[in-house]
């Protein structure tokens, strides 16, 4: 990540949360994560560049990714640890 100030925000998510993606004709897209009590809507600017298509690749990479975890501590029965630090283990 680049320097510079940002924000964190952690989801907690379990089976109320939800993802929903809406296309529109004249307009940019919508995709919403929803968990608890906050909503997270990505939205892009008017004119997309090359950037917002490699960001766009990169947002459906890590969430197939992150599925295929889940799947995978679902199936082994275990209980996934919580981590504090952010960072996926390698």
């Amino acid at each position: 990540m680049a320097g510079g100030r940002f924000s964190a925000l952690s989801l907690p998510v379990d089976a109320s949360a939800s993802t929903e993606f809406k296309a529109f004709r004249a307009r940019t897209p919508l995709f919403t994560v929803s968990a608890g009590r906050v909503l997270v809507t990505l939205t892009l600017p008017e004119r997309l560049g090359a950037a917002d298509v490699e960001f766009a690749r990169s947002l459906a990479e890590q969430a197939a990714a992150y599925a295929v975890e889940v799947e995978r501590l679902y199936r082994s029965g275990r209980r996934p640890s919580a981590r504090r630090s952010g960072k996926a283990a390698a």
